[in-house]
């Protein structure tokens, strides 16, 4: 049975407020209650129709959720599977392959050759995938790349110069005798070669079809460099070698930056 009260109020000297009860077979005929009784279905209708329609996005977000877990799922599995097929394969695994046929005593110059330039490659990858995340252009992100991963002649000089001293195939008064270039002077005869690093002098033998005679070696003088550019230069080679021991981000990008100024400095320096 439903029941429907109304109350109407009328306001004057003083309020007379009146309650009618209305029920029963009287419903039907109230235009009142009979608009409300339909609000109140419209109201049912639709609360039900938005219940229905969210349990129905409910539904389908788990289902698409249950998608990803299982193409996740399925890409981890055929991402092993590859790396297993093409381990040997690897940059560090090919290189090993390629190193392995060199004599032991020069191994471990190429190794740290190798550690320097994947470090670098390392870091310019996720400078270049930073700038994709974060909605950036794929030229911004190669030219990001690019800011880490380039190397110029005298950085890659320098390395090898340390690494050569590192593992005791030169020495720094050695390699004061090579140009910027990374060369020793030339000469077309043997006989004309200068003596480099040389501690006493030394005397070659000048054969011909009427005479032999001997001949001084020239003592071959250290290229002279300016005081800036050797300071540079051995502020360079400190940086580098904390940069390959180093496994912090942020530090080895600073670490580039300090670099990139330092051989800005060194080229400016030798232009002038």
């Amino acid at each position: 049975m439903i029941t429907v009260s109304i109350s109407s109020s009328q306001s004057y000297a003083e309020t007379n407020t009146k309650f009618t009860k209305i029920q029963g077979n009287d419903l039907e005929n109230n235009p009142i209650t009979k608009n409300i009784l339909k609000n109140i279905e419209i109201a049912r209708k639709q609360f039900a129709a938005i219940k229905e329609k969210e349990q129905k996005e409910d539904e389908y977000q788990k289902h698409i959720n249950e998608q990803r877990i299982a193409a996740q799922a399925s890409l981890d599995q055929a991402v092993t599977r590859m790396n297993d097929a093409y381990e040997e394969f690897t940059p560090r695994n090919a290189f090993a392959k390629y190193v392995s046929g060199f004599n032991a005593t020069h191994q471990g110059i190429y190794w740290d050759q190798f550690d320097y330039l994947n470090a670098k490659i390392t870091l310019a990858k996720d400078a270049r995938d930073s700038v994709l995340n974060n909605g950036g252009t794929y030229f911004d992100a190669m030219k990001e790349y690019s800011r880490y991963a380039k190397m110029t002649k005298v950085e890659m000089l320098n390395v090898i110069k340390d690494l050569n001293i590192k593992h005791n195939f030169t020495d720094k008064k050695t390699q004061s005798y090579f140009d910027a270039n990374g060369k020793l002077p030339r000469v077309e005869d043997d006989l004309n070669a200068p003596c480099y690093n040389c501690e006493t002098t030394i005397t070659k033998i000048k054969v011909t079809a009427s005479e032999t005679s001997p001949v001084t070696a020239e003592k071959l003088k250290p290229i002279s460099q300016s005081d800036q550019i050797v300071n540079l230069k051995n502020k360079l080679s400190e940086i580098q070698k904390d940069f390959v021991s180093s496994k912090n981000i942020i530090e080895q990008k600073k670490m580039v930056h300090d670099m990139n100024n330092i051989l800005k400095q060194i080229q400016e320096s030798d232009n002038s």
